[in-house]
């Protein structure tokens, strides 16, 4: 696009759909939402090359639509450019280029990255995001203190030393009574730049206060279980890059690439070019269904069903990869049949067994060809290889069974388990989607455990992952990895946070159990809309809060029910730091903050002068950013700071990343054997050692399943990243509202009609909205997209329906991972 303007939004017609805000203390409803141009709609329809004119026809766009040559480059000539990483929860890591002039932010455009001409990239929401930013309506502008009742939306404007001072008091207050840990900060994914998601747990540490391992409640948790248990590490992120060269086969499993990963996209359409099949499975017909050559809808939670029977299928017709599952996995280590636990040996080796030598000896000796199948007797004791208990767990699904738990055929079971073995190599790109059933890290295990049993896994083309964009390339260790000055950053004091799980946030408020949750600071984080429960948080949790704090560039559903609501600055108005990339961006204001913003470093700084810790917060954002790239390192060879954040990001100069980086490729695992692990011993006593299929647990429930027999999802769409584009007006111009898309089978059943009001409900609560009627959703489930505020629907929220369920194996191995798409519902014309 160059310096081409086309997502410039400047003359904006009214709507006439009603929106709460906040303004003057008081919460207020009017018509600000706006119409869009020809030119933004077409952006978000998906119609770039309507609107695409390199930057030296701009004058001729802008003529075309009424400005005069002579203005229009004028305006060109007095356009300033600022840079900023858009590090919001989709793991893309892109690199925006902003178009300021007269201090406003009037466009946006992906930036370039350095040595990746094939990354540049920005989605709809990143490039309209400039609506939201400077907002008055939207934003908080001004410290504000809570007049009436909780959730009545009545505040007053106080300034910031009374704000800080008042909250301190507070802070110390809870302190007192209870004790430091009483007091908590939970930073969520809102931005995951380095100051705006770590000032305010540093500060917790600075205190000795509470934080929260947020990914449990947050529907993130399962996948890093799973993949933590087989490969070592929470990501196990293969290049995407990789595919589209090497792969012949592409498995989409419950990921919406097209809206919510579209840098990722361009890779899988060109290994299908190349000729790879393209493989989509998900309950819905998504975009991305549109560009694979077969979709397989499957049930909610029934993935690892699926892939147990396609890995029984494999091993029963003799084409599981047995070299591989030899020496790479643990299929070879042998196991006690009286405890479970692997045969250990002198100085706690783990054994396999010798041939030729009719003994257990450890698993590095050298010249033994250990076998995966087998009984033997170790000096008495009866041990079995690993690779024995996947394979009697995987012929516990035969394709019939398989099927009636996962809903997909068996025909296509067959068909698709025979293809992905002879495909050499297929990958497997996992979404987050399919971890939101209850004990969901069997699923993104147990497929991996598919693709290791292919002998898929470090190989080019193969693999099993979930973490996309960027995130798939952190450097690698070694003379390649930069390396940050971060001692004083990590230095809290005296004091260190206490870490809690965030799955027992709603125990620790209510029971006192962990911990007590006396004080509570948000920020980065619309909790109440992103977490399960909606109805308890605001009925349970919130009342037995003594301080509730939200620090928001936005009036989000969360802080209508704080005490304090405090203005954050935006992606655009701070200083900050994005390392956890291929790339290190560095990011400056590009605008003057709205109102009375200020960024969370500022707001910590000025907490912790109150408290006595003034000493561990002795920089400005832009001090710390500054202090942190470490000269010595040879990835910052010829670095120049200010040279860098003109350009809005450093790229390492050794061209490490031109070739993709295939993850594992050394079979080199951080497990406890060192090898791909698909048997866990701490998993002994829940007989989960191995993959198992767990029913998703509201489906499961016969008296729960006949009184609401509607399985019900929330997904990711182009609209929203989570909350932070409600209210974006150019995405608004294409959708204004929450929808539920529903099976033309279960519709007709209810006399539903598309374009009808409905309503769902259960036990929990209800919420209204309209229907959309489409046989791109299976019959037997609905879905509704994610990220919507109470605003947006007709009524209630569909927040009100989701629930936190405790799983004893995932607390066990690690927390929780929230089941937001493990609801059962009912669905009636409203």
């Amino acid at each position: 696009m160059g310096d081409n303007e086309k997502c410039a939004i400047e003359n904006l017609s009214e709507d006439t759909r009603p929106i709460e805000f906040v303004k003057d203390g008081k919460m207020h409803r009017r018509t600000f939402i706006k119409g869009v141009g020809w030119i933004t709609v077409a952006s978000a329809l998906g119609l770039g090359a309507a609107g695409c004119a390199p930057a030296e026809k701009a004058a001729d766009n802008l003529a075309e639509t009424g400005a005069g040559t002579d203005e229009a480059a004028e305006k060109l000539a007095a356009t300033e450019y600022s840079y900023a990483c858009c590090s919001y929860n989709c793991t893309s890591r892109c690199l925006l280029k902003g178009h300021v002039r007269d201090g406003k932010l009037v466009a946006v455009e992906p930036g370039e990255m350095p040595g990746r001409p094939d990354y540049a990239n920005a989605c709809l929401r990143s490039m309209s995001f400039i609506e939201r930013v400077q907002n008055e309506d939207l934003r908080v502008m001004y410290p504000m203190k809570r007049t009436g009742e909780r959730g009545s939306g009545e505040f007053e404007r106080i300034s910031w030393d009374q704000a800080m001072d008042e909250i301190a008091v507070r802070l110390e207050e809870s302190k007192e009574k209870y004790g430091p840990t009483a007091c908590s900060f939970y930073s969520f994914t809102g931005n995951q730049s380095k100051l705006a998601m770590q000032s305010a747990t540093r500060f917790a540490g600075c205190y000795g206060a509470t934080t929260w391992d947020i990914e449990g409640i947050m529907g993130d948790h399962g996948a890093s279980m799973g993949m933590k248990m087989v490969y070592g590490v929470i990501r196990g992120a293969h290049d995407t890059r990789d595919y589209e060269q090497n792969s012949n086969m592409v498995v989409i499993w419950g990921r919406n690439l097209a809206d919510t990963h579209t840098s990722e996209l361009r890779y899988i359409v060109r290994a299908r070019e190349r000729g790879a099949k393209i493989v989509y499975i998900d309950p819905r017909f998504s975009s991305t269904a549109t560009i694979a050559d077969q979709w397989i809808p499957i049930r909610p939670g029934g993935d690892s069903a699926l892939a147990l029977g396609m890995i029984n299928w494999i091993i029963a017709n003799d084409r599981h990869d047995k070299e591989f599952l030899a020496k790479h996995s643990c299929g070879s280590l042998l196991v006690r049949d009286d405890d479970g636990k692997y045969l250990r040996g002198e100085g706690d080796a783990y054994m396999v067994w010798d041939p030729a030598s009719g003994k257990a000896v450890p698993a590095d000796t050298e010249g033994v060809e250990a076998p995966i199948e087998g009984s033997f007797d170790a000096d008495g004791v009866a041990v079995k290889p690993a690779f024995v208990h996947l394979k009697e767990r995987a012929a516990e699904y035969p394709l019939e069974r398989a099927s009636e738990l996962s809903g997909v055929p068996v025909d296509v079971i067959e068909t698709f388990a025979r293809e992905y073995s002879e495909a050499k190599p297929a990958g497997i790109r996992m979404g987050q989607g399919m971890q939101r059933t209850y004990n969901s890290y069997q699923s993104f295990r147990t497929v991996a455990v598919l693709a290791a049993v292919a002998g898929y896994v470090g190989v080019h083309g193969g693999g099993a992952s979930h973490a996309g964009g960027t995130k798939a390339n952190k450097p690698v260790p070694g003379e390649t990895a930069p390396e940050f000055l971060y001692d004083e950053w990590a230095d809290t004091g005296e004091n260190t946070a206490n870490m809690v799980k965030s799955s027992l946030i709603y125990q620790c408020a209510v029971d006192h159990d962990p911990v007590r949750c006396d004080f509570i600071w948000f920020n980065v984080s619309n909790f109440l809309n992103q977490s399960p429960d909606a109805h308890r948080i605001i009925d349970e949790v919130f009342p037995n809060i003594s301080t509730i704090v939200v620090a928001d560039p936005w009036w989000t559903w969360t802080a209508k029910y704080a005490d304090y609501v405090l203005p954050a600055t935006s992606l655009w108005e701070y200083w900050d730091l994005y390392d956890r990339a291929p790339w290190v961006f560095l990011v400056k204001p590009a605008i003057e903050p709205l109102g009375e913003s200020k960024s969370d470093c500022e707001m910590m700084t000025m907490l912790a002068e109150r408290v006595g810790l003034g000493h561990l917060w002795s920089k400005t954002p832009e001090e710390w950013v500054r202090s942190w790239p470490n000269p010595e390192s040879s990835a910052f060879e010829g670095f120049d700071f200010d040279e860098a954040v003109k350009e809005g990001m450093w790229g390492m100069p050794t061209g490490i990343y031109d070739e993709p980086l295939i993850v594992f490729e050394d079979q080199q695992y951080q497990t406890p054997t060192g090898r791909f692990e698909f048997y866990t011993e701490d998993m002994v006593e829940f007989d989960e050692q191995v993959p198992l299929h767990t029913p998703a647990i509201e489906y499961s429930n016969p008296e729960l399943a006949a009184k609401y027999p509607l399985m019900h999802l929330t997904y990711h769409d182009r609209m929203n990243v989570h909350t932070q584009h409600c209210d974006c007006p150019a995405l608004h111009a294409v959708q204004m509202e929450q929808t539920l898309q529903i099976n033309p089978v279960d519709a007709e059943a209810r006399g539903i009609a598309h374009g009808d009001v409905v309503r769902l409900f259960n036990d929990r609560g209800e919420a209204k909205m309209t229907a959309f009627v489409t046989e791109g959703i299976m019959p037997g489930v609905t879905a509704a997209q994610a990220g919507w505020t109470p605003e947006h629907v007709l009524g209630g929220s569909h927040q009100y329906l989701s629930h936190l369920t405790l799983s004893p194996a995932e607390e066990h191995y690690s927390q929780t991972n929230s089941a937001f798409n493990d609801i059962m519902i009912e669905v009636e014309k409203a």
